[in-house]
């Protein structure tokens, strides 16, 4: 009799804890997943429009996103490398700078979309020009860097979100005296740092799954 009451008391409380702690954890995170959503809504657009985009729209925006495969293919692990760490690191840095600012909030999450109408766009174009070897080679070359790096661009930009919204609302407030942004600084500051370990890590990750396994795809 111990024992049933026991378990019963135990799955009680077992199932009254984890309720909240999902709750508080969805409210905790709340704007980095706000931030997906945004990361979403580009990568939908973009796939939506690879269907209507012409090769010379396709070939100006390459060094942001994987949109000329053939030139790609050719280069070498270390071009590789240098490429998508470059373009991710862009976008990195403009979030960056624009959670410095007063007015960075629009302009962040215009970069965000941006990013994920890129992303969206580089899926809809490879699986519309080469099929099941483009869908393939997405999921299984470009897919795995692209995740991690979006994952960590979304809560770095929750953080220059709020960021900004501190240095925009101590100057509307007229209290720029009182407030000091020495600690949102700062705190951007390491979030940035700790976003750009991930992104060179994605860098890596890329030029591994490139170098290993692009070469098995026939375009």
């Amino acid at each position: 009799m111990k024992g049933i009451v026991f378990s019963f008391n135990r799955k009680t409380s077992t199932k009254s804890v984890r309720l909240p702690q999902i709750g508080s954890l969805i409210k905790g995170n709340g704007l980095t997943l706000a931030f997906v959503g945004v990361l979403l809504t580009g990568l939908v657009c973009g796939a939506f429009y690879a269907r209507l985009a012409d090769s010379t729209f396709l070939k100006s925006i390459d060094f942001l996103f994987m949109t000329n495969l053939d030139a790609r293919l050719g280069q070498g692990a270390f071009a590789t490398f240098c490429a998508c760490f470059a373009s991710d690191f862009l976008f990195l840095l403009l979030v960056y700078l624009f959670g410095m600012t007063l007015w960075g909030i629009p302009f962040t999450a215009l970069t965000v979309l941006f990013k994920g109408f890129g992303t969206g766009l580089t899926a809809g174009y490879l699986c519309l020009t080469y099929s099941l070897s483009g869908v393939g080679f997405y999921l299984l070359v470009l897919l795995p860097g692209t995740f991690l790096f979006c994952v960590f661009l979304a809560k770095f930009s929750a953080a220059a979100f709020r960021c900004s919204k501190n240095i925009f609302a101590a100057t509307v407030k007229n209290d720029i005296a009182v407030y000091s942004p020495r600690q949102d600084v700062l705190k951007l500051g390491s979030g940035f740092l700790t976003a750009l370990i991930a992104t060179f890590s994605a860098a890596l990750l890329d030029t591994a799954l490139w170098t290993l396994f692009a070469g098995t795809f026939k375009f």
